[in-house]
């Protein structure tokens, strides 16, 4: 689904949700398409996958019991993303009882399985290890927006405001990350 029609298909099932008593069909809809998503990113924060099941689970159950108070949510998808990371860090700390300094310290890694279904099987594998290997070699912040720019398709001011940073610090992750990356490549290719 391209990025614009993504947006007007979820947008449509989000207003139909948050409008209609009966907005189980909807709700089934948006879990669907966001449940997989949600879960991987989950785990490429560093979390297991029993912890960011349940997070996710934790989160449409209080979308569904809550939906009244959500009716100013506009951004769906930068919701979503934000509140499962918020979860997810609020269970850490509270096994954990860490600082707040720890969700710029996260082992952010990206596998790459999005990929597989545009290109054919014998490269596939190939493809998939090498942009994992360059990816190793960014910072997990710098993966972190690099996955939710390219393969969320987030705005830069969704990111920000996911990661809690300002938007320029985004765009300079981001090119950064970018920059890097083709050096890395470019001084492979000779």
């Amino acid at each position: 689904m391209k990025e614009k029609n993504k947006h007007i298909v979820i947008d449509s099932y989000w207003k139909d949700f948050l409008t209609n008593k009966d907005g189980y069909d909807a709700f089934s809809f948006i879990y669907n398409f966001y449940v997989n998503d949600l879960l991987s990113y989950g785990v490429s924060l560093g979390f297991d996958e029993d912890t960011c099941r349940d997070a996710v689970h934790d989160l449409f159950c209080k979308i569904l019991i809550d939906k009244k108070k959500l009716l100013n949510v506009n951004n769906l998808t930068a919701y979503l993303f934000r509140a499962v990371r918020n979860y997810l860090f609020n269970i850490q700390k509270k096994n954990s009882k860490i600082s707040n300094s720890f969700s710029e310290n996260i082992p952010f890694s990206v596998e790459i399985s999005t990929i597989e279904s545009l290109i054919n099987c014998e490269d596939a594998d190939k493809l998939k290890q090498t942009v994992e290997n360059l990816l190793k070699e960014l910072t997990p912040r710098q993966r972190e927006v690099i996955y939710l720019r390219y393969m969320q398709e987030m705005d830069y001011e969704d990111i920000a405001m996911l990661m809690g940073i300002n938007c320029n610090s985004v765009r300079r992750l981001v090119h950064r990350g970018i920059k890097y990356l083709r050096s890395i490549n470019n001084d492979s290719g000779k």
